[in-house]
């Protein structure tokens, strides 16, 4: 079972727990432990975990699982405190997903591709985008595409081998994949 099949499974299993076959389950519970589920196949994945501070590609101070808040160099972090980091900044990216989307928009395994782009790039990015436009209008072959655009970090485009960046091109077409689940 490849990536994109592992995080649709975790979408698909997440809502099956969380409706526990009851007739209604509020939706928002639901969409949320769905996003969580699958972001927490997908983000890890991606980001890797570092139990000591490190600069990013883009040179932010970074530990754990990508996370970024406050941190500086030569700290350090246990695995509880890394997962920890991840449930909080990851449930914040979900709770921006709901505030702009209301549970609409787009399918949920597409909602954890953003939830994941989200993470990495900050939701002030995901704020003023059009991929964020396209989600909203319910484009989501729209979205798939806007992910490409994504694929410059620090000025850099990680298309060029030479750029040593590509991970973000995977990243950005497992993303792409993501949302393109089911419609084909």
């Amino acid at each position: 079972m490849n990536l994109v099949q592992r995080v649709a499974a975790a979408v698909a299993l997440a809502v099956a727990a969380a409706t526990g076959g009851a007739t209604y389950v509020a939706p928002e519970s639901v969409e949320r432990a769905a996003i969580f589920a699958g972001m927490s196949i997908l983000t890890p994945e991606m980001e890797g975990t570092e139990y000591r501070a490190y600069r990013d590609q883009g040179g932010v101070w970074t530990i754990c699982t990508g996370h970024t808040g406050g941190v500086r160099q030569g700290d350090r972090a246990s695995p509880q405190e890394c997962a920890a980091y991840f449930e909080g900044d990851t449930w914040q990216v979900i709770a921006f997903i709901w505030q702009r989307l209301r549970g609409g928009g787009v399918g949920l395994v597409c909602k954890v591709a953003i939830g994941d782009f989200a993470y990495n790039v900050g939701t002030g990015a995901l704020g003023r985008s059009t991929l964020l436009k396209r989600a909203a209008a319910g484009d989501q072959r729209g979205v798939a595409a806007e992910f490409m655009r994504w694929t410059f970090v620090d000025g850099k485009d990680c298309k060029d081998p030479g750029n040593k960046c590509s991970g973000i091109v995977k990243r950005r077409d497992l993303q792409r994949q993501l949302c393109l689940w089911g419609l084909e």
